[in-house]
């Protein structure tokens, strides 16, 4: 009988990263993904500038840690450099990026064979895989983009191209908005866990909204004008890595003093709302660590008066119909 199987490095040539260290690199905003043990983010821990005389790795490389977060395996498609065990798999054979994801999957179904204590260094490139020949046909022909085009023909968007500069004029966010600050930390009695239901986060500048909350306080302790809603709008007014990012909330908070809340001056969706921590977002290059986003100058940041048509229109219960029918196909 035809075994349907092959070793990892039958596949694909296995060779360690850069396994440098990321406290003596020099981060950058726009440089190069720097690749860590992660489990999250595909991996990525930081973006670095690129170091004379080393050149990153390419992108359509396989990275797996082979410690921490053991087979962690993730595709990457920009050019990157690795922290310590962490192993780069080239393809010895032509593969589309939807097998190597394949192949990323099939690595990560070992996991349960390892812990933090038995590491995958020596044993990767011995890992059984399908053969090339035995991956599945819908996999070898898979098409993002035209997954998409599937996905966009299930939903009835409104047929029309928008111009988001041109779709109304742009007048300044005080003239749509309130802006309330949030309360320093020194007023507050915190805590890094939720105590009760009474406890709610306490929200910080982020990059991410995941990551925004700091800790929780008791909102029986907050002054009723410093707690917000589920739904709310909110802007990030100080760090150099979080700064001008906006979001709305998905449930009650209460903002640090470098947190700026906005409170619509008309009724306004939630689709308007997130229309418009887009934008807000959008003039972040505007901003730097040294020139915050805080008090005139971001009630002077302009923003479309209305949002496009389709944001109006947008209905997520159809986009979700669209999504589900097109999974039940693949």
């Amino acid at each position: 009988m035809k075994t349907k199987t092959c070793k990892v490095s039958d596949l694909f040539d296995v060779q360690y990263g850069n396994s440098l260290e990321l406290v003596y690199l020099n981060k950058k905003d726009n440089g190069t993904n720097f690749i860590s043990r992660t489990a999250k983010r595909n991996g990525l821990s930081a973006k670095v500038e690129e170091i004379p005389f080393v050149p990153p790795f390419s992108a359509g490389l396989i990275t797996v840690a082979v410690g921490g977060s053991v087979l962690e395996t993730f595709l990457q498609t920009s050019p990157f450099y690795t922290g310590f065990h962490v192993m780069v798999l080239t393809p010895l054979v032509e593969m589309n990026n939807a097998v190597k994801l394949y192949y990323c999957q099939c690595i990560r179904e070992n996991q349960y064979k390892y812990s933090y204590g038995r590491q995958a260094n020596s044993s990767l490139p011995d890992l059984q895989i399908p053969k090339i020949e035995f991956v599945p046909d819908y996999i070898k022909t898979f098409s993002l983009k035209e997954y998409g085009k599937s996905l966009l023909n299930q939903v009835d968007f409104p047929n029309n191209e928008v111009n988001y500069e041109q779709s109304s004029k742009s007048v300044p966010l005080e003239q749509l908005f309130y802006v309330e600050n949030g309360i320093a930390s020194s007023q507050l009695i915190r805590n890094k866990i939720k105590e009760s239901d009474n406890w709610i986060p306490y929200i910080r500048p982020s990059y991410r909204q995941e990551t925004s909350i700091d800790a929780y306080v008791n909102r029986k302790l907050v002054p009723d004008e410093k707690r917000f809603l589920t739904g709310t709008l909110y802007v990030s007014t100080d760090g150099q890595g979080s700064h001008t990012f906006s979001y709305v909330s998905t449930f009650e908070f209460v903002p640090n003093s470098n947190v700026s809340v906005l409170i619509p001056k008309r009724e306004m969706s939630l689709q308007e709302k997130l229309f418009y921590a887009q934008c807000i977002t959008n003039n972040r290059y505007k901003f730097s660590y040294g020139r915050k986003p805080k008090g005139a100058r971001l009630k002077a940041v302009l923003l479309p008066e209305y949002p496009p048509d389709f944001v109006l229109e947008y209905n997520i219960d159809k986009v979700m119909q669209g999504f589900n029918s097109v999974l039940e196909m693949v």
